[in-house]
């Protein structure tokens, strides 16, 4: 997306990089249906559900997937709903709209199956160098969110229909080093308490 004025809407961009996930570690489909269930009988928030589940099974972030060249502006504005994304002249943004929609964001399970990203990605051209994937700390964003969350059940989401604050990430993991530096730059600048990791040909390097 080009910014030509001060005040820009999003454009969209339909690709997306992820990784797949041990059969393992993914929350079956059993467990969706049972949690979906229980949205109708518990009087409680779907916000609280979903803390209640994340308790049960051991979730520690939710993922956030974009574009390495997105993250100068999260890291200062948070992750944002397209419509409220605002750039300066020339300034770019890069959506990729499986996970960042007009009104939302998409944040997945850490231990959720990867299979609708890998089917949705899986002809599309994608420099695997500009990948980064950002950890969400749950208990954070639900001190921080003044909306309650939806349950995607379809594609075992959490729908967050208001901006995630930087103060909520606990983790980020680049593969391309340049990335990489600026933003452990940026992390130092505005003291933010974020873990930084580099993936580069099976290893990882953490921020200093």
């Amino acid at each position: 997306m080009k910014s030509k004025e001060k005040r820009t809407k999003s454009s969209w961009k339909e690709k997306l990089l992820f990784w797949r996930a041990d059969k393992d570690d993914i929350l079956n489909e059993n467990e969706l249906d049972n949690f979906f269930k229980s949205l109708f009988v518990n009087a409680g928030s779907e916000k609280e559900i979903v803390l209640d589940l994340i308790k049960k099974r051991g979730i520690k972030s939710f993922l956030f997937y974009t574009d390495v060249r997105n993250i100068g502006y999260i890291l200062k504005n948070g992750i944002q709903p397209t419509q409220e994304i605002i750039l300066n002249k020339d300034e770019l943004y890069h959506v990729w709209g499986y996970h960042q929609k007009q009104d939302s964001s998409n944040l997945d399970f850490d231990i959720s199956s990867r299979a609708h990203f890998w089917k949705w990605s899986a002809d599309a051209a994608i420099d695997t160098s500009k990948f980064c994937v950002i950890g969400i700390d749950p208990e954070k964003l639900a001190k921080t969110t003044t909306k309650d969350w939806i349950f995607d059940r379809s594609f075992g989401m959490i729908n967050i229909i208001e901006t995630i604050h930087f103060d909520t990430i606990k983790w980020i993991l680049i593969r391309n080093e340049q990335y990489y530096n600026y933003a452990n730059n940026i992390i130092k600048e505005l003291g933010l308490e974020i873990k930084l990791y580099l993936s580069h040909d099976g290893l990882v390097k953490i921020g200093e």
